[in-house]
């Protein structure tokens, strides 16, 4: 007998994540990317020196003005043995304006995108921590609370000042929204996000336009479909289960499935290739469990219970 799961609220579960395809840029430079939530986000940092349209994103010496026409790049200390792992340093105007300088289908995230993800992994206080690199390698200093869960992959990056340089590589990585402060005029002021060595605090800021900081692209959301439908299309049994479920699909979406335990750890990942799918449980102990399901537009989880 066929049983419909219900559908769960994902945001309850902060640390759900999976990885998604690799993009490219106009520069044919080449990003990992992980979903995280309902959002997918770039693991790298930007590096490109052009708007997607094509048009070129020159690099300039110190000092620079602060007003509109501001639109600039650098690798950090201008030394571009750091832009395969740091990406490059671009001013807010880029950031904000009307040429994409992300992969078609990529964004620049605003504030509400930052906060979203903030949120989803439970709040500026801790979500640093899920979103930073594990190590030292690219970090000055570290400590147990750092675990990459959400599979972000944060880096130090620093950051450039005006007129001050380039700064805090290793202990900084700073990041740009799309979003103004303010109603700017001649001297503009976005909205940024930081990530330090020394606390798990995801910290947002005010910067002057001029700065040069990182980017992160995360993908456009252009469809979205009734998750109400898929309660049909989608079919999970026996539940509960022993030895196996079976994943019932009415239609292939490329589905990216995983299996976490009720505190967000992740246990097992594959891809769903048929309309039938038989998944072997016989490795779980008995208890509840959720499964995740991620297309490209949508992401679905159901709970189970293995007896």
């Amino acid at each position: 007998m066929k049983n419909t799961i219900y559908l769960l609220v994902l945001f309850s579960f902060a640390s759900l994540k999976s990885e998604a395809q690799t993009i490219l840029d106009i520069d044919s430079n080449s990003y990992n990317t992980v979903v995280i939530g309902t959002q997918t986000w770039m693991q790298e940092n930007l590096k490109t020196t052009r708007f997607n349209n094509g048009i070129l994103i020159p690099t300039t010496s110190l000092p620079i003005f602060n007003d509109t026409t501001m639109l600039f790049q650098w690798p950090y200390n201008d030394d571009t043995t750091y832009i395969n792992i740091y990406g490059r340093l671009y001013t807010w105007n880029i950031a904000r304006g009307s040429d994409n300088v992300c992969p078609v289908g990529w964004k620049v995230p605003n504030k509400s995108d930052w906060d979203t993800l903030s949120n989803f992994l439970g709040g500026d206080s801790i979500a640093g921590g899920k979103m930073k690199e594990i190590g030292t390698a690219h970090w000055l200093i570290t400590d147990s609370t750092v675990d990459n869960s959400s599979g972000f992959t944060g880096l130090g990056g620093g950051f450039r000042g005006n007129p001050s340089g380039f700064r805090n590589l290793g202990s900084n990585g700073s990041f740009w929204s799309s979003t103004p402060f303010g109603t700017n005029g001649i001297y503009p002021r976005g909205f940024g996000y930081s990530l330090f060595s020394n606390t798990s605090t995801l910290s947002s800021s005010v910067a002057v336009g001029n700065n040069g900081k990182s980017i992160r692209c995360i993908k456009e959301v252009t469809a979205s479909i009734d998750n109400t439908s898929f309660k049909n299309k989608i079919q999970l049994f026996p539940n509960p289960a022993k030895d196996r479920v079976i994943i019932s699909l009415e239609e292939l979406r490329n589905y990216q499935l995983s299996i976490y335990d009720l505190l967000g750890k992740s246990l097992y990942q594959q891809k769903l290739v048929d309309k039938i799918n038989y998944l072997d449980i016989t490795f779980l102990p008995r208890g509840t469990y959720l499964i995740q399901l991620i297309a490209e537009d949508h992401v679905v989880s159901y709970k189970f219970i293995k007896h």
